[in-house]
């Protein structure tokens, strides 16, 4: 039975169906635009301190051991935000829960500039890591509900995009501010995306699967209309989610044949934020090291961002064409290759195409994962799945940047401290080619749908 020919009899609605069938219109734009705000806000904060970073160990005393720890406070609070305030958000609504958190790392970012010695830099950077982390696994599953399903990954990818956009101002305003007005400058800078609370309190939708919960009907009848501006929804009209949301989200994530899978994501996540950190957070610094001075590093980190967002889209694309996880392997092979031979050559052409080629591999994959592993999940499930994956990855996160820096101080090859950040990409690229997406929840909706129709049809013949 078609969606119209349901709905003229005031049968019962799958919110979860309706808002997957839907074409991308201006709704969808909003929630996009939204979205990606929040993760550029996100992005700014997590790799500003790339660029500061030789400015911050020359005023605290630093060496690059104790710099690099540094950069892994503020990685543990995201892993504490995203397995902590990540979960408690399908208790409170995401929504609010996403006014919390983009108070939270702004106010922290603003502190951090205030701060004159390394101790209370760390612990602002660890509170703004807390926003951070819970803001991403949120943004992400509230993002991929409202996304038509035949354009989920492309536009999860993109919304993710705003991690290399926040990437891209850091190194901008770093240009800018830093020769003027110091490191500090571009961390007030930080506190801004408080100003814009009062947009997103009014234009970001709640969760459907809360709004079914809370009986807010209205509320959800507004954006299922919007979703999808063609079709009614009458006053009889019964909404419904699936079945599995009332499971316990965290015993779930395990259930139905979806462990192993699971255990997948963690270690595929884990590998690849390894490589970015890692490879971001000393950029500017390894670059210094050829004999460039910091605009140049910063410059660097500013093509590389701009790489991730041409990289989000092709692979975007790419799985919208060929499959998932092929677009994803070939990523992280790409990712594999181009961070491995930036050790090899210190020309600018060379190190300029080989560092794009990384941004656009490890942050495109990474932005495509974002899309593609919270819809293995019932929706329910997908702000805990999503914070408990992002949650342990983040300890990748804060290995990478620590282990450069123990390297750099210990003067290793500038190869060798290449190759240890480029080997993980292998690891990612076997662990996407065995997960198995037969069992995850997209795949079993898909296929309760075309049963739905080739009963609706044997009983039209």
């Amino acid at each position: 039975m078609s969606a119209s020919s349901g709905l003229s009899k005031g049968l019962a609605i799958n919110v979860n169906q309706w808002l997957n069938g839907s074409k991308l219109n201006s709704f969808h734009f909003l929630v996009f635009v939204l979205s990606l705000g929040i993760i550029s806000f996100d992005g700014y904060d997590l790799f500003i301190y790339a660029g500061a970073i030789p400015l911050v160990m020359k005023e605290f005393h630093m060496n690059p051991a104790q710099a690099g720890a540094i950069a892994s406070y503020m990685l543990m609070g995201a892993a504490i935000g995203a397995l902590v305030l990540g979960s408690l958000a399908d208790k409170v609504g995401r929504k609010n829960a996403l006014m919390f958190y983009i108070a939270l790392f702004s106010v922290s970012m603003f502190l951090t500039a205030l701060t004159n010695n390394s101790t209370t830099f760390a612990i602002c950077r660890f509170l703004t890591g807390l926003g951070v982390g819970g803001s991403l696994p949120n943004v992400t599953a509230l993002a991929t509900e409202y996304m038509p399903g035949k354009k989920r990954a492309l536009m999860i990818s993109m919304v993710y995009a705003g991690i290399s956009i926040g990437g891209m101002a850091a190194a901008l305003f770093g240009i800018w501010l830093f020769p003027h007005y110091g490191w500090r400058s571009v961390l007030y800078l930080g506190g801004l995306p408080v100003l814009a609370l009062p947009i997103y309190l009014k234009w970001l939708p709640e969760s459907p699967v809360r709004l079914v919960r809370r009986s807010r009907f209205a509320e959800l009848k507004s954006y299922l209309l919007r979703a999808r501006p063609g079709d009614t929804v009458p006053d009889n009209a019964v909404f419904e989610i699936d079945k599995a949301a009332s499971k316990a989200p965290i015993a779930a994530i395990f259930q139905e044949k979806r462990a192993f899978s699971t255990i997948l994501f963690w270690i595929i996540w884990f590998m690849n934020v390894y490589v970015i950190f890692g490879f971001t957070i000393w950029l500017p610094k390894l670059i210094m090291g050829h004999g460039f001075s910091l605009a140049t590093g910063l410059t660097f980190l500013f093509v590389m961002s701009v790489a991730g967002i041409i990289g989000s889209f092709v692979v975007g694309t790419l799985a919208d064409w060929i499959g998932t996880r092929a677009a994803l392997a070939i990523f992280y092979l790409l990712s594999l290759c181009s961070v491995a031979l930036v050790g090899y050559t210190g020309d600018y052409v060379y190190l300029m195409i080989l560092v794009s080629l990384a941004g656009a591999g490890f942050n495109g994959a990474q932005n495509c994962m974002n899309g593609y592993m919270p819809p293995y999940y019932p929706p329910s499930m997908r702000s805990t799945a999503a914070g408990v994956c992002y949650g342990l990855s983040r300890l990748g996160a804060i290995l990478g940047p620590v282990l450069i820096g123990v390297l750099i101080t210990m003067n290793f090859s500038y190869r060798t401290t290449l190759f240890a950040l480029a080997f993980p990409s292998l690891i990612s690229t076997a662990g996407i080619l065995l997960i198995q997406e037969k069992y995850g929840f997209d795949r079993q909706l898909a296929a309760q749908e075309a049963e739905q129709r080739a009963r609706a049809a044997a009983q039209n013949a």
